[in-house]
């Protein structure tokens, strides 16, 4: 993987021997967010935090006329205030090439690539890990009312305590978008993702071919198909409705057994190859002006886990199969101020419901935030 890594990164690093007579930017925007969390594990514990986020996301562009470079550094501290241990922080580096093509310049390739590094504290230090992601992806348009898009990346995910869970994941998209004379957006699209797991488990034997600790057959296989249908309500107001069904073909998908702890929301605890079903959403966004948006979004998720059974509180086995309706509302709300500073506050509320009692549980969470661009 170390080659791969080598081979992609320099690759992109190509552009910048065609790039630089081009016009740089440098961008910088420090933030700061605090969050109250009345359920912080979305579990039926509910335990409450505040949680204080401090961000960086910084950049540097070069820019051609048809052409673009851009280096990129995100970091981020999360400071929880009542579970001191879930402290966490992450940093990211990432570059992204796009070049421009057509009479207007409308057709669009990208290829980027990124490192991220996560640490964590305590008994939370089993999810510090390092991931690599390459990508490309390429936009046609075929006419004035319909374009097309097809990508590819590739994932590699690597945990310093849990090797079991590293893996390299590859994922292919394409879509098709047509605008209509009523001012109605449709959008088709297609996914295929497939994860290889590096190491094999005795529940991923059957099946498997392992030249050293590298799977050559998938763990788990998933294909999504979504459409999503935008529609202008007004000038300044505009609802989209999206429906999306995931399906697993392979479905040797590995869970983290709860000798470990909870943690809610990422790579182990959420993984969206360890379940399938349909997923309904609809969003509406305003505009109140130029500088100061709002946007509604709501949806229903059916989760049905590929490998996991349901219990009780008890540790008692009630179905097979576990299976969740996760419910979802969130309102947000932007403000950016003519002194240079933007404001944002987000609502976010979650309903699951589930024959697993230990996930059956309500969660609500308010934030706030400020952003100061340079």
């Amino acid at each position: 993987m170390n080659t791969m890594r080598l081979a992609a990164l320099s690759l992109l690093a190509l552009p910048l021997l065609v790039i630089t007579s081009a016009v740089a930017q440098f961008s910088i925007e420090p933030s700061l967010t605090t969050m109250q969390d009345d359920n912080i594990n979305n579990d039926y514990l509910h335990v409450r935090d505040n949680i204080t986020t401090l961000g960086i996301a910084s950049g540097y562009t070069w820019e051609k006329e048809s052409s673009s470079l851009a280096l990129s550094y995100d970091g981020s501290l999360h400071y929880y205030q009542a579970v001191v241990n879930r402290t966490n922080n992450a940093h990211q580096l990432g570059l992204l090439y796009s070049h421009m093509s057509g009479t207007d310049d409308e057709n669009e390739f990208t290829t980027a690539a990124s490192y991220e590094l996560g640490y964590n504290r305590a008994e939370y230090a089993f999810f510090d890990h390092s991931a690599f992601q390459a990508s490309t992806g390429y936009k046609h348009f075929l006419n004035e009312d319909i374009m097309g898009k097809a990508g590819y990346s590739i994932r590699s995910m690597r945990f310093s305590e849990l090797s079991d869970f590293n893996y390299t994941e590859h994922a292919f998209f394409s879509s098709l978008s047509f605008a209509l004379p009523t001012q109605t957006t449709v959008i088709l699209q297609g996914n295929l993702g497939a994860k290889f797991y590096s190491s094999q488990t005795s529940s991923s034997q059957t099946g498997s071919m392992q030249t050293g600790l590298i799977a050559i057959s998938p763990g788990v296989t998933q294909t999504a198909a979504l459409l999503r249908i935008g529609q202008s309500l007004a000038d300044a107001t505009g609802l989209s409705i999206t429906g999306q069904y995931q399906w697993n073909i392979q479905k040797q998908t590995r869970y983290l057994s709860s000798d470990y702890g909870f943690v809610a929301d990422d790579e182990l605890f959420d993984d969206h190859y360890g379940y399938e079903g349909l997923h309904t959403s609809l969003m509406l966004t305003h505009h109140f002006s130029e500088s100061w948006n709002a946007r509604l979004t709501a949806g229903v998720q059916n989760r049905i886990y590929s490998a996991l059974a349901a219990y009780d509180l008890e540790g008692n086995e009630l179905s097979s199969q576990r299976k969740d309706i996760r419910s979802y509302a969130a309102l947000a709300m932007e403000k950016r101020f003519d002194m240079g500073f933007t404001l944002t506050a987000t609502l976010d509320a979650i309903q699951n419901a589930s024959n697993d009692a230990y996930h059956a549980y309500n969660n609500t969470a308010l934030s706030l935030g400020i952003g100061v661009p340079f």
